[in-house]
């Protein structure tokens, strides 16, 4: 049973830290955006453009942590960036 608690755990942590991340600053990017329910795409946050929407979940340009904390305040569940590569890129 402790395994499956720590299994569990680590699956979170590795869900919402990015969400943890984008919003504690950095430049606008893309960001993967999870809503509960469907929001009005029309009345999403001044300066965000959709690449992708199907109703949930959609990929939105331009999010930077003031915008993670409106689309927040708009309904969205979790906020994190969109890397190409799915990983923290390593330090030149």
């Amino acid at each position: 049973m402790k395994t499956l608690v720590g299994i569990a755990t680590i699956g979170l942590a590795a869900v919402l830290l990015p969400a943890v991340i984008l919003p504690a600053g950095g430049p606008a990017q893309s960001a993967r955006v999870v809503f509960a329910k469907i929001p009005n795409p029309p009345g999403l946050p001044e300066g965000l453009s959709i690449e992708s929407w199907d109703g949930h979940f959609a990929v939105l340009q331009g999010v930077d942590a003031s915008a993670a904390r409106r689309l927040y305040a708009w309904g969205a569940v979790i906020v994190y960036p969109v890397r190409p590569s799915g990983c923290i890129p390593a330090a030149a």
